[in-house]
């Protein structure tokens, strides 16, 4: 009987095991469970190809705009940015062009619009070649600006010219030509005795070439 039961308490004081085989003795006495291994699953990379393509990103040039160009391309005259940089086939005009100003049919200006290639209109005294003084006239209302055109003639021989063209800075109250009102930042080429208003200024701008006597 006392071997029984000692035989009893050494049963009672094992440690058991589960049942059903294929359990590592080893790994049960490390205190490893079944299965546990099969939860850690192997590295294929995962982690190293997130961190490369997080790399990728970051080495993507950034082709947005920054304003930088923008503003190294901005040109100023007298400290004030210009609305109007003139285009890469801008030219002195080789005729003499006039601008004359009526008011109430009368003649109060002659301007020569043939010294330059480029002349702003507005109110902004330090930036305008050409003054418009009424208040609902914009600070840069309008440019004139002379250019080369190329035109086929019946012959079919190419014909080079600089002609001269009137643009709307996006006025407050826009620019009209022969009394009918112009796209804001398109070019209108300007003939003899075509007519300019600007804003709701009573006067009249008139182009015209003068005579050689009238040099």
């Amino acid at each position: 009987r006392e071997r029984d039961r000692d035989s009893s308490r050494s049963d009672s004081g094992r440690e058991k095991r589960p049942r059903g085989g294929g359990i590592n003795d080893d790994k049960w006495r490390r205190g490893e469970e079944v299965g546990k291994e099969s939860d850690i699953r192997p590295d294929w990379g995962s982690d190293k190809k997130d961190e490369a393509e997080k790399k990728e990103e970051i080495a993507k040039p950034n082709y947005g705009s920054s304003g930088k160009l923008e503003k190294s391309r901005q040109i100023k005259k007298n400290g004030i940015v210009l609305k109007h940089s003139e285009p890469p086939n801008a030219a002195i005009p080789n005729r003499r062009w006039r601008i004359y100003v009526f008011k109430n049919d009368e003649i109060i200006s002659t301007l020569h619009i043939h010294r330059q290639s480029c002349f702003i209109i507005g109110r902004e005294s330090r930036v305008a070649d050409i003054r418009t003084d009424h208040l609902t006239c914009s600070k840069q209302h309008a440019v004139i600006q002379f250019k080369y055109k190329s035109k086929v003639d019946e012959g079919g021989n190419t014909i080079t010219q600089i002609c001269p063209y009137i643009m709307d800075l996006k006025s407050a109250n826009g620019t009209k030509l022969n009394k009918q009102p112009i796209e804001p930042l398109r070019y209108y080429e300007l003939l003899e005795k075509d007519l300019l208003n600007f804003g709701s200024s009573s006067r009249d701008y008139v182009i015209l070439v003068a005579d050689e006597k009238d040099e």
